[in-house]
């Protein structure tokens, strides 16, 4: 008999068994939602909009992946006779997909490809030591059929998104367990390859990113990817060898604490594994350097990477021990647009972890709950989902970046623009910059320039220009890591930062934006300063934002310094009219510091920075 294919990559063996023996006891529970008595009438029907996620989850018989995974490794037949009544019930209340009174979960896209690996499995399984009469044996190789016909039919596939990838990867597990046994089961197998070959290349960027804007949905699918490849369902060459460069971009969105970037709709996840995990869970030298926390393979070479068509700029370099992971400075830019799917109104956002600390953060995605009526104002916004902590977390003003007139970056009806990185490269001095252009509203021109000298400080410089000549109120917007403090000096804010000897101090370099007040886990007259770590939970931290009122064109110069002084040059710092010359200088404990540029048209950018006492 064929491994249960564990398909989220998970390499922890020791306590599956005593995990298995606790859920039998005292019910299966995922946090935050009560725990359900499996031994006992699950509850397949959605009860409210609050459970939505839950509900999913239970349609995909995510409760038996524990009990089957405890019969894999111990060939103890009690997993599987508390596995097969749960089998039975769901194929007797929610087999008809035209019931309207089973759950909208029930044959929905995903939850059928997640599901169909785990009742196949069952099936062969049981059916091999003799545990299925009959009558359970026909009802359960019927509800098999039933989903291959299914998965079977092109219209059912969501290919444009990760949901079609499960649905796949659940046809391949099936077909092939059962590919001798049907012509039906033969040709799903078949068909799932061709699939599946397919939708990497539709779903990932040839330079290895997934195009759903959400480095946890990377790693995801990723994870689904290498476990087929594990099985041996995978064995073509250039798949895998594109896995691999999968995983390698994955490496990238590991923070240095071992946590991964929250762009988008991803938690505050921890990668963190010990060396014999990391080894055994990942293929890349990249991926189990920044799992282990150093402890396997040698410190990357490479300190920053361009993801041209992926839509991301990252910049990663050691300031002490390069094979302690906290040591590193750490900004990436998400300059990506590829589709509505979990796709933030946060275009050129950015976040920077430095000296042990997340600085500036992503608000995370707090979950997926209460769906938005079409044709409603929020659906016409953007939003897929009508929880006002949720609405907050997709919003323009929840990430780090511009928003104009208070709205939201528009998403729906506009064509996305795939990657807005423009060019980037560093200096002799080791100070990393990195260019990006969109538009926003039609009219408005957008560029952000980021200029990062690892350890010591990061120069935000946003120019725009609305080509029709209306005039905005814009806000550059920023937002503190939960666990720092804000303060405000003048008019400018500092940062105590515990794990840095100096303060962070946060200032304009050009006379014209205003500073706001503090923000902090407001909701009303608008909810501001949240940080959603993981699923509807939800942290107040510190925002604050520059304001230029009633301008068709204008720039930001924002520094972000580690040092017990600054004092910014106004008077000498300058940006011409397009945006395409200037020169910005502060004095810092390093001395006096000058950025110029040029940003040509075409060709290579200028940039010279340099300090003097």
């Amino acid at each position: 008999m064929i491994a249960f294919e564990k398909l989220d990559n998970s390499v922890a063996l020791i306590g599956i068994i005593p995990k298995a023996d606790e859920m039998l006891q005292k019910g299966w529970r995922r946090r935050g939602y009560e725990t359900i008595d499996i031994q006992r009438k699950i509850p397949w029907k959605l009860k409210n909009d609050e459970l939505r996620s839950h509900n999913f989850r239970i349609q995909c018989l995510e409760m038996l992946d524990i009990l089957l995974r405890a019969y894999s490794l111990s060939d103890d037949m009690k997993y599987l006779k508390k596995s097969i009544p749960i089998a039975l019930d769901w194929v007797k209340n929610n087999s008809d997909p035209t019931d309207e009174d089973i759950s909208p979960f029930a044959w929905y896209d995903m939850a059928v490809g997640l599901r169909v690996f785990r009742l196949a499995y069952l099936f062969d399984a049981a059916d091999q030591i003799g545990l299925l009469d009959d009558g359970a044996r026909q009802i359960l190789w019927n509800s098999l059929e039933q989903h291959a016909v299914y998965l079977a039919d092109d219209a059912n596939i969501s290919f444009h998104s990760n949901h079609g990838y499960y649905q796949v990867a659940g046809q391949l597990a099936m077909g092939r367990r059962f590919a001798a046994k049907s012509p039906a089961m033969a040709q799903a197998y078949q068909q799932g390859g061709e699939r599946l070959r397919h939708m990497l290349v539709q779903q990932f960027t040839s330079d290895g990113v997934h195009r759903e804007h959400s480095p946890d949905y990377h790693r995801m699918v990723y994870d689904t990817l290498k476990a087929l490849i594990d099985s041996g369902l995978v064995e073509d060459v250039e798949t895998i060898a594109f896995a691999r460069r999968i995983e390698e971009a994955l490496a990238w969105f590991v923070f240095p604490n071992q946590h991964i970037v929250n762009f988008g709709d991803t938690e505050d996840r921890s990668m963190a594994r010990c060396a014999k995990e990391a080894e055994l869970k990942w293929v890349t030298p990249e991926m189990r350097f920044w799992a282990s926390g150093g402890v396997v393979s040698d410190p990357p070479k490479e300190t920053s990477r361009a993801f041209a068509e992926g839509g991301y700029w990252i910049a990663r370099q050691p300031c002490g021990d390069p094979r302690v992971s906290k040591n590193y400075s750490y900004l990436a830019l998400n300059a990506a647009f590829h589709s509505r799917t979990h796709k933030h109104a946060d275009d050129l956002s950015f976040v920077w972890f430095d000296r042990g600390a997340n600085i500036l953060v992503d608000a995370g995605r707090y979950g997926y709950i209460g769906k938005t009526e079409v044709g409603s104002e929020l659906w016409l916004d953007g939003h897929w989902y009508a929880d006002t902590r949720r609405i907050y977390c997709e919003s323009t003003r929840a990430h780090n970046t511009l928003e104009f007139d208070n709205l939201n970056f528009p998403r729906k009806g506009v064509k996305p623009y795939g990657s807005a990185l423009c060019r980037w490269g560093h200096d002799a001095s080791g100070m990393q910059y990195v260019e990006s252009e969109c538009r926003q509203f039609n009219s408005i021109r957008h560029m952000r320039m980021l200029y990062f000298m690892p350890n010591q400080w990061v120069l935000v410089l946003d120019w725009f220009h609305d080509n029709n000549g209306a005039s905005h109120d814009v806000k550059q917007w920023f937002h503190i890591g939960h666990e720092l403090q804000l303060l405000m000096d003048n008019n400018q804010y500092v940062v105590p930062v515990p794990t840095s000897k100096q303060f962070l101090r946060v200032a304009s370099l050009l006379c014209s934006p205003i500073p706001s007040r503090l923000y902090i886990g407001e909701e009303e007259p608008m909810r501001q300063g949240w940080w959603s770590p993981i699923e509807r939970d939800i942290l107040p931290n510190y925002a604050f934002n520059f304001e230029l009122e009633n301008v068709s064109t204008g720039t930001f110069a924002t520094l972000f310094c580690f040092s017990d002084k600054l004092q910014a040059d106004a008077v000498w710092s300058k940006v011409n009219v397009s945006g395409r010359k200037g020169q910005l200088r502060w004095t810092d404990d390093r001395g006096i510091n000058e950025v110029r540029f040029e940003r040509p048209v075409e060709g290579n950018l200028s940039i010279t920075y340099g300090v003097r006492a």
